[in-house]
């Protein structure tokens, strides 16, 4: 399997979340690292898909409906959530298993509201250090116009052996 590029990826019934993974797109070379909560419970609220999977460039899908605010338009904070788990998970990817990101910084700049369809956030690297990395994921509507853009910066914490 290719893991820049996911489709439907061979269910292992072995994985305590191998339905989970398998139906947000995380590619079976991830899920040896994702035994203890799978994708995590707010992915499955959003109902976040990732799309393309490497530590260069990360991408996923979500819904409008159903992550709305009052006005019925795309809350802020759903995108934020979308920016923070891109963010996060292309910072495991680059750490490889040897250490755990923690967010430290997050701040995103809304453009447009998003009112139907799915969104897709694009996440791409612009440091990747041994101790931090900080990305870049812009979101976009169908139309491809730019609904935000966020920044987040995460600590690599080593990973302990128990």
């Amino acid at each position: 399997m290719n893991d820049n590029f996911t489709t439907q990826p061979t269910q292992s019934s072995a994985h305590p979340f191998a339905d989970q993974l398998t139906r947000h797109g995380i590619p079976q070379s991830v899920w040896p690292y994702l035994t203890q909560n799978g994708v995590g419970e707010l992915v499955e609220k959003l109902q976040i898909v990732f799309t393309q999977f490497s530590a260069q460039r990360l991408v996923a899908t979500m819904p409008v409906a159903g992550n709305t605010q009052v006005y019925g338009i795309l809350h802020g904070g759903a995108s934020a959530a979308l920016a923070e788990t891109l963010g996060s998970m292309a910072a495991a990817l680059h750490a490889a298993g040897t250490a755990q990101p923690v967010g430290v910084d997050l701040n995103i700049t809304h453009h447009k509201a998003g009112r139907s369809g799915l969104v897709t956030g694009v996440c791409t690297p612009i440091h990747l250090g041994a101790r931090s990395t900080c990305h870049e994921i812009i979101i976009t509507n169908d139309a491809d116009q730019r609904l935000a853009t966020a920044r987040i910066t995460n600590m690599l914490l080593p990973v302990r052996e128990q």
